[in-house]
């Protein structure tokens, strides 16, 4: 059996993209050509490196050789240096574990033979509003504001009520495609008539055919990607970690503008009157022309954003890390309200009635008046939620890192029900008729009766599922870790 060599991931990072030579790295690091070629296979795999930092290099082996490299247990986020809390998703590394451990060793003394469970048919649940996919109500606005059906955009529409106006998937009946991409698949697929868009941490953003996973085009960005992209009349709009939104041409991804902000750009673009509403880390709110790429407006909040702006009613209404929500008027980006919670807002709100709807690191679940940002209820779940609600009638479904996935009442927050998963549910459900699909840490995409919270089918991916599905054209659309994006019908 072969000695595992421990080495610092981010030296031999900084020297492979610096193009040290393989000759040079071996000697550097006593690593052998085939601990080498390990090196470069763990990296990919880690989502550190991309393919095109190792052309012309040797190719993979088996691995042996172990880095520095330290993984969130919640998020999966690579690290450096060992650290206690999250950058990314905010955890308290000690406190997550524990928890962890204490819910197996209950389930341990707990858990019985479960019966099989059946799929269940349930009545259609009627939709929030008949317009929720096509319109958004503007006060401020002298107009109704119309949204193209052509139009995709993260969690299906500008509420960001993760709703789909298609055909629910109802039977597991096969695997239409899977795309490998160089890396993990945090975003959202976007699925129009041209196809399905997806951004993977290999820096690329694709556009593959929707019925064959047959690709189309592929833009390079040179970093990661995890915010997904939202897609308008003739463009393609999304932010890369490289800090900038990128605008490119949805027919041949050929670049139109990029928008440079001050820091990575996590944040899903709201695109409506050719004007991206996005966050960036910098610890903005944006508002740009993504044809001219003049800055209509910016907001500065009081930590980075992650969250994915909403827009309904004139306003615009977004999380950040220093666990405020904010309601903007979406014309000139003005305050008009904002709501204080015990952790980071990392969800995009979903806005529903007169209802905004999100989770928080402090493990709450809120519901607040849109108009006011005045608290209307309070869930509490059993950890952090960084899952993006999903609204279909009366109901608010959302996962949370304690594993499960739950159904409350809109205007009230008590719980409908409640299904447990086999790890934490970071993936933001997705409602189409009267099934929800979500993913979850145990590698497993979910399809539940809405209205009893029944399994009825489920699928396997290679990796965790982090990404939010999409539901369009009789398919279920999801990213995975494993580097895939899967088509399933």
């Amino acid at each position: 059996m072969a000695t595992k060599v421990k080495i610092d991931a981010r030296k031999i990072v900084i020297d492979i993209r610096a193009g040290m030579s393989d000759t040079a790295l071996m000697n550097k690091y006593s690593l052998s050509a085939q601990g080498l070629q390990s090196a470069f296979g763990k990296l990919l795999d880690a989502g550190i490196l991309k393919p095109s930092d190792l052309e012309d290099r040797m190719p993979e082996a088996p691995r042996t050789v172990d880095f520095a490299i330290y993984r969130c247990p919640a998020c999966g986020m690579p690290q450096f240096t060992k650290f206690d809390e999250c950058p990314q998703c905010g955890i308290i590394v000690s406190k997550y574990k524990k928890a962890k451990e204490d819910r197996l060793t209950l389930a341990s003394k707990t858990t019985e033979s479960a019966p099989v469970k059946e799929s269940a048919s349930a009545p259609l649940v009627p939709s929030v509003r008949d317009d929720v996919r096509t319109v958004v109500e503007g006060k401020t606005a002298a107009t109704t504001v119309t949204i193209s059906r052509e139009d995709a955009m993260f969690r299906g529409n500008p509420q960001r009520t993760g709703f789909y106006d298609a055909a629910a998937v109802k039977q597991l009946t096969e695997l239409k495609w899977k795309f490998k991409t160089g890396g993990w698949v945090s975003t959202s697929p976007a699925v129009t008539k041209a196809g399905a868009f997806f951004g993977s941490l290999d820096g690329n953003l694709y556009l593959v055919d929707a019925r064959t996973g047959q690709e189309k085009w592929i833009y390079s960005t040179g970093t990661s990607i995890y915010s997904s992209c939202a897609v308008t009349g003739s463009t393609v709009v999304f932010g890369g970690l490289d800090g900038n939104l990128h605008v490119l041409s949805e027919k041949t991804g050929e670049p139109i503008l990029k928008f440079p902000t001050g820091g990575p750009i996590y944040s899903s673009p709201l695109v409506l009157f050719r004007l991206a509403y996005f966050g960036s880390l910098d610890s903005q709110v944006y508002a740009v022309d993504i044809t001219s790429g003049a800055t209509r407006w910016s907001f500065k909040t009081g930590g980075p954003v992650y969250s994915s702006p909403a827009a309904d009613a004139g306003r615009i209404i977004i999380g950040s890390m220093d666990g405020n929500v904010y309601g903007l008027d979406i014309t000139g980006g003005r305050e008009l309200w904002r709501f204080k919670t015990e952790g980071p807002v990392t969800t995009a709100i979903a806005m529903a009635g007169n209802f905004a709807y999100f989770g928080s690191g402090d493990g709450n679940f809120y519901a607040l008046e849109a108009a006011t940002g005045q608290e209307k209820w309070r869930f509490q779940a059993e950890d952090k939620i960084t899952s993006c609600p999903a609204v279909r009638a009366d109901v608010v479904y959302f996962g949370s890192a304690d594993c499960l996935v739950y159904a409350v009442e809109a205007r009230t927050g008590l719980e409908r029900w409640r299904f447990e998963t086999g790890s934490a549910v970071y993936s933001s459900p997705a409602v189409a008729e009267n099934m929800i699909y979500f993913g979850s840490g145990d590698r497993f995409l979910y399809a539940l009766d809405a209205g009893k919270g029944q399994e009825v089918w489920k699928f396997k991916a290679g990796r965790p599922i982090y990404s939010a599905p999409c539901v369009a054209q009789d398919t279920v659309f999801v990213g995975s870790d494993d580097g895939y994006v899967y088509a399933i019908a």
